[in-house]
C-alpha cells in the first residue's frame, strides 16, 4: 500500500520541496505565470518581430489551448497521485522503474539546456548595452538565483515569483506607453499602418503544415500546443506547483484566472518588437553596426525610450531579471525534486533522516545550479537565443508529450509502446537539427527597413550597412542548403510528436489493457485513487460493469 498509496503527511522534505501541500492560491498563480514567461520570451520574442514579422505571436498564444489541454486531460490525473514527482507515474502505470528515470532524464536535459539559455539570454543583451562582461553577468544570475532556491525551497521560490510577476508587468507596461508615445513612434495607427505596408499581402501567415519552410500559422498552432504542454502539461515546474495547493479544484481555478494575464502579456511582449520597428525604421542599429545581435534589440530600444526618465530604464532591467530568476528558481527546484525522487529516494530515504533529506535536497539545488551557469557558457555558438530555445527543447519536447499522451490515452499502451524509441526520435531531431546549425538556410529572411543617412543624422557612426534581400523567396530558405536544413525549427516537437505516436498506436493493438491500471488513465479521471488492495478490486469489479470499453 505505501508503494501505491504515499503517505500525505507533511515532513520537513514535503515542506522544502512541496511547501507542504498547502501554499495559498494567488503565489501559486503568479509563480505559474512567471515561471515560463522568461527573458527568452522578454528578449527573444520581441526581436524576432523586429527582423521578421509576428508570425510567431502564434506560436506564443496558443500557451492558452495547452493550458485548457493541461487542465483537462493531464492535472486530473496527477493531481490524485499526492507525489511529489511527477515520474513516479510511470511506476504507478507500467510497474518500470527504468521508463521513469529515463523520462527523468529527457526532464533534467531539458530543463537544464532551458536553464542555461534563459540565464544566457539577459546576460549578453544586458552587457552590451549596459557595458559589464557577459561572463559576470551570467556568474551573478547563477550564483544568487542558486542561492535563495537552496535557502526559501519552493515556499520561496513561489513568493519571490509572486513580487518578480508585478514587476516584469510594470517593465512591460513602462515600455509600451512610452515607446507608443515617442514621435519617432507615433501611436498604434502609425504603427499598424508601417506593419501592414511591410506585409501588403500578410504573406507571412502561411496556413501549411509543410515543414520546409521558416514558420507557418499552422505549424505554430500545432507544434507550439506541443511544446507548451511539455512546459506546462507534463513537466515538473508546473505540476508541483498545482500539487503544492490543499484541492484539484483550487488547481483548475488558478489555472484558468492565469489565462488571460498569460495572453495579455504574451501578446504585450511580441508588441513591442513593432513598436520597436517603428522607432527604428528609418536607422536601423543592425545596420548602422550599433549592435551586431538582433537579441540586444529590446534593451537598446528600452535604454533610448526609458533613460531620460529617471529610474525607468532601471526598472525595464529589473524586469528582464525578475523573468529570469523565477525561471531559474523554479527549475533548480524541479529538478532537485525530480533527481532525489527518481534516483536517491530508493536507496536513501529509510537510512536518511527527514532534515538530512532535506540537505541532500539543497546540495542538489546547488549542483543544479553550478552546472546550469557553466553550461550558460557554452550557449553563444549555438546562435539567437530563440533559435537555440526552439531546437534544442523542440527536439525534446515532442517525445516528452507523447509518451504521457499514450499512457494516458491509451490504456492498451504497454511495453512495446513505451519502449518505441522516445531516445531515436530525439536524437533524430538532434541530427536534424545539426544541419540547421552548420547550414543557416534562414539568414537571409529579414523584414527590410528604410535606414538612410537622413534617419541617422543624430548618429555620430557614419558607417552603414544596408542588408540586401536575396533573389530567392528566403521564406523558404536557401535553395542551395539541404533539405534537412530547411525543416522549420519551429516543427521540431510537432515532428517529433507525430513520430512517435504513429509508430506506438499500432503497437498497441498487440497488447491488453491492465483493469488494474485504469485509474491511471485520462478515461477515470475523475475517480478517485483506490485506497488498498480490496478496494482496488472493487473498483475494477464496478467500474467494468458500468464503462464501456476503451480503446
Amino acid at each position: 500500500r505505501s508503494h501505491f498509496f504515499p503517505s500525505t503527511t507533511s515532513s520537513q522534505k514535503e515542506d522544502y520541496l512541496m511547501g507542504g501541500r498547502s501554499m495559498p492560491p494567488l503565489p501559486v498563480a503568479l509563480s505559474l505565470l512567471t515561471t515560463f514567461l522568461s527573458g527568452i520570451l522578454m528578449l527573444g520574442m520581441p526581436a524576432e518581430v523586429y527582423l521578421r514579422g509576428a508570425q510567431i505571436w502564434v506560436s506564443l498564444v496558443v500557451g492558452v489551448i495547452s493550458s485548457l489541454i493541461t487542465c483537462h486531460v493531464f492535472l486530473p490525473v496527477f493531481y490524485k497521485m499526492k507525489t511529489t514527482c511527477l515520474h513516479e507515474y510511470f511506476v504507478k502505470r507500467y510497474d518500470s522503474l527504468l521508463i521513469r528515470r529515463l523520462f527523468s532524464v529527457f526532464f533534467c536535459f531539458f530543463t537544464m539546456s532551458f536553464m542555461a539559455i534563459v540565464i544566457y539570454a539577459p546576460s549578453v543583451a544586458l552587457s552590451e548595452v549596459l557595458d559589464v562582461k557577459k561572463s559576470l553577468l551570467i556568474i551573478i544570475l547563477g550564483i544568487s538565483t542558486t542561492l535563495y532556491t537552496c535557502i526559501g525551497g519552493l515556499k520561496g521560490v513561489v513568493w519571490a515569483d509572486s513580487i518578480q510577476a508585478i514587476m516584469m508587468y510594470t517593465g512591460v507596461f513602462s515600455l509600451l506607453i512610452k515607446g507608443l508615445m515617442h514621435e519617432r513612434v507615433g501611436g498604434i495607427g502609425k504603427v499598424s499602418a508601417m506593419y501592414l505596408a511591410q506585409k501588403q499581402d500578410l504573406s507571412e501567415f502561411h496556413a501549411t503544415l509543410w515543414v520546409r519552410q521558416y514558420n507557418s500559422f499552422s505549424i505554430n498552432l500545432f507544434s507550439g500546443t506541443i511544446s507548451w504542454l511539455a512546459y506546462s502539461g507534463v513537466n515538473q515546474l508546473a505540476i508541483q506547483r498545482y500539487a503544492s495547493l490543499p484541492s484539484l479544484k483550487l488547481g483548475k481555478t488558478i489555472l484558468y484566472y492565469t489565462l488571460i494575464p498569460f495572453f495579455i502579456l504574451c501578446s504585450l511582449v511580441s508588441f513591442l518588437g513593432l513598436i520597436a520597428l517603428a522607432y527604428y525604421y528609418n536607422c536601423d542599429p543592425m545596420e548602422t553596426n550599433e549592435i551586431n545581435d538582433k537579441d540586444d534589440i529590446v534593451i537598446l530600444f528600452a535604454r533610448d525610450i526609458l533613460s531620460p526618465t529617471p529610474g525607468l530604464f532601471g526598472l525595464y532591467v529589473s524586469c528582464i531579471m525578475a523573468a529570469t530568476l523565477s525561471t531559474l528558481s523554479s527549475g533548480m527546484n524541479s529538478m532537485a525534486a525530480a533527481l532525489y525522487e527518481d534516483f536517491f529516494k530508493q536507496s536513501l530515504d529509510d537510512r536518511l533522516s527527514d532534515s538530512q533529506t532535506t540537505l541532500l535536497s539543497k546540495v542538489l539545488v546547488l549542483l543544479i545550479g553550478f552546472f546550469s551557469t557553466c553550461l550558460a557558457f557554452a550557449t553563444e555558438p549555438l546562435g539567437g537565443i530563440l533559435r537555440v530555445c526552439t531546437s534544442v527543447n523542440g527536439a525534446i519536447s515532442g517525445p516528452m508529450v507523447a509518451i504521457f499522451t499514450l499512457a494516458l490515452l491509451f490504456p492498451r499502451s504497454g511495453n512495446y509502446c513505451r519502449s518505441s524509441s522516445p531516445i531515436s526520435q530525439c536524437a533524430i531531431s538532434i541530427f536534424i537539427m545539426a544541419f540547421n546549425y552548420t547550414e543557416d538556410p534562414y539568414h537571409a529572411l529579414f523584414m527590410p527597413t528604410n535606414t538612410t543617412r537622413e534617419g541617422c543624422a543624430g548618429l555620430t557612426n557614419n558607417s552603414i550597412t544596408l542588408r540586401v534581400s536575396p533573389a530567392y523567396d528566403a521564406h523558404y530558405g536557401d535553395p542551395e542548403t539541404s533539405y534537412l536544413a530547411r525543416i522549420s525549427t519551429f516543427s521540431y516537437a510537432g515532428l517529433g510528436f507525430v513520430i512517435m505516436m504513429v509508430v506506438a498506436i499500432p503497437l498497441s493493438i498487440f497488447e491488453k489493457a491492465d483493469p488494474k491500471k485504469r485509474h491511471l488513465s485520462f478515461w477515470a479521471r475523475n475517480k478517485e485513487f483506490p485506497e488498498a488492495a480490496q478496494d482496488l478490486e472493487n473498483y475494477i469489479v464496478h467500474d467494468s460493469s458500468k464503462t464501456p470499453t476503451t480503446p
